[in-house]
């Protein structure tokens, strides 16, 4: 039995070892040289190879070949990964200037033969005193942020993959610290984060111009444009420090990333009158009704489901002009959707409870969903039929009544709805009062009569404080306020037992309750650039203006990298001023 499960076990691991796929790849340390320098230039696979017959018409070979190797394997939840790496260095010397190419390399691996791509090194005169000049001007590309979208071309309301990141130079940079950095985005976006499974995105290696890269991610999100033109998504800026370590500073350095246009198509003008916005493909719509035929009271589900790949959340259910006669319930709308770097997908479900009060044949009308589909350029419409529901007299039909169409139900007397206080039932028992005596004197006339001051009073009092009662959003507003600062008050007294992502979560969520309500922020606008004008428009003193969007900055750097305790407590210290700071301007 032990030796089945071990065998099992190793062809387990070998199944999953064999699937890694080949990896052959080359790349340089710099591209942009003098005929003085050298370059370092790579070979790199995932499994060991013999590199024959390697020509570089351009460059002599100073030194080289240096062979190193690697070998990593992880197990995570069960899945055995193994990563290897075989590297030959050359250090290589141009042969003359102009734009050199180091050739591709082939080889055969298992069968199958594989090849680098070219690469392309700009090779200036040799002048001593200018190859200095030269790297100072190439360092640039040894560390810089970009933001790349998955289109540039896109409809409006059509899912966009926008990615943030940074690219360090994998031979110039030992290591680097980011400090801080600020994500904004355009109002002229939906947009839906991308939450990664483990926290954090994971490190990726890439190749550009012949020179490698690591590669962070900071962010990545889905966006969907809301209108159509040349939309910009705004730059990022970074602030980081590079090669810093026990015995070094390190240098300090701002890098700002490019900002991407986009040229949003407009939708066509033919749109169908069913058209609600939708724009994405294959999506479906399925309907489910519960019966076609029941009794008087009973209960009929009316179900609509539909899905796709598209701005779910965004969608507007059709119309439905269900018959008078059909008593509807509050609807019931639920989602399931999923986000992935394809874009947004899933399906979105509407449940209609409906109960018909008369007896007869009913019909629920056909009715059309339609969409844009992004694959084919052209607006498709989805069609389900008529409906037909019969309805039967129930089991404790009595007297019956016809109804304007034709219907028949059931009536008793006591059932009838009072439609106007003109018609009533005939009374059969009448009763009389005596009013020949007088009231003066009474208990009736002294309690009349003094009710007369204490109305004065309690409208008195009512004039006062007239906003307390009939002013809503000012009522509301006290009872948000009171809501953060006893959230301040319970995160405080739970502090020790918080982890701190949830609670920097709670901090962020408190604030944005607050900005929401106060100053009737909308939800898409919620940036700090936006938080930080609308402040200054309703005059917040500009240290409480700058303390929140420090605040908020703290907040949102806690998602991608650990902050310390004190980190923590500083950040609810300046919370409870800050929230104390901005009601004591208020009153």
């Amino acid at each position: 039995m032990i030796r089945l499960f071990l065998n099992i076990l190793l062809l387990t691991c070998f199944t999953n070892f064999q699937s890694q796929e080949f990896v052959f790849k080359s790349y340089v340390d710099q591209n942009n040289i003098s005929t003085d320098d050298y370059v370092r230039f790579t070979v790199e696979s995932s499994e060991r190879v013999r590199l024959d017959n390697l020509q570089f018409q351009d460059f002599s070979v100073r030194q080289g070949p240096f062979t190193s190797s690697s070998s990593q394997t992880t197990i995570i939840n069960g899945k055995f990964e193994s990563k290897n790496e075989y590297k030959s260095t050359f250090v290589l010397a141009p042969k003359k200037p102009g734009k050199l190419v180091i050739a591709a390399i082939k080889v055969n691996y298992n069968s199958k033969e594989y090849s680098t791509q070219k690469i392309i090194v700009n090779v200036d005169k040799g002048q001593k005193n200018n190859s200095s000049n030269s790297n100072k001007n190439s360092s640039n590309s040894k560390l810089f942020a970009k933001i790349s979208c998955s289109k540039t071309n896109p409809y409006i309301g059509e899912n966009i993959l926008v990615n943030y990141k940074i690219y360090q130079s994998s031979y110039h940079i030992r290591n680097l610290e980011i400090t801080d950095y600020d994500l904004p985005m355009s109002n002229d976006f939906w947009t839906e984060l991308l939450e990664p499974k483990n926290k954090q995105w994971k490190e990726s290696q890439e190749i550009i111009n012949g020179i490698s890269f690591r590669v962070f991610t900071l962010k990545k999100e889905i966006i969907s444009p809301q209108k159509s033109g040349k939309l910009t998504i705004p730059s990022f800026e970074v602030s980081t420090v590079i090669n810093r370590d026990f015995f070094n500073r390190g240098v300090p350095k701002i890098i700002k990333s490019n900002s991407p246009v986009l040229n949003v198509k407009r939708l066509p003008d033919n749109s169908p009158k069913s058209f609600n916005g939708q724009v994405g493909s294959n999506y479906k719509m399925n309907v489910k009704v519960s019966k076609n035929e029941l009794e008087v009271d009973q209960a009929l589900d009316f179900e609509i489901k539909i899905s796709g790949n598209g701005n779910l959340k965004q969608l507007k259910f059709p119309n439905i002009d269900f018959p008078k006669d059909l008593e509807k319930y509050p609807e019931e709308i639920k989602s399931k959707i999923q986000l992935t770097e394809n874009g947004v997908s899933g399906r979105k479900k509407l449940n209609q409870l409906l109960i018909p009060r008369f007896h007869g044949d009913y019909e629920i009308p056909s009715f059309d969903f339609c969409y844009f589909d992004v694959r084919s350029k052209k607006y498709i419409t989805l069609n389900h039929p008529r409906t037909l529901i019969k309805v039967t007299k129930s089991e404790n039909s009595s007297n019956l009544e016809t109804t304007t169409s034709g219907k028949i139900k059931t009536v008793d007397q006591e059932d009838v709805e009072l439609m106007s206080e003109n018609i009533h039932h005939i009374r059969s028992k009448t009763k009389l009062h005596d009013f020949s005596n007088p009231i003066f004197g009474t208990a009736f006339y002294w309690s009349i009569l003094g009710s007369f001051p204490l109305s004065l009073i309690f409208l008195i009092l009512f004039l006062n404080n007239k906003d307390r009662f009939l002013n809503k959003e000012k009522a509301h507003l006290r009872k948000t306020i009171k809501q953060v600062q006893s959230g301040f008050t319970g995160i405080k007294q739970d502090f020790s037992n918080m982890n701190q992502n949830d609670f920097f979560k709670e901090i962020y969520k408190l604030w944005n309750i607050y900005l929401l309500n106060k100053y009737d922020i909308k939800l898409s606008e919620l940036s700090r650039d936006k938080i930080k004008e609308i402040l200054t428009k309703s005059n917040v003193p500009t240290e409480n203006v700058e303390a929140m969007d420090k605040i908020l900055n703290v907040c949102e750097m806690s998602q991608y990298s650990p902050l310390s305790n004190e980190d923590a407590e500083k950040t609810l210290e300046d919370c409870e001023n800050l929230i104390k700071n901005l009601e004591k301007n208020v009153a």
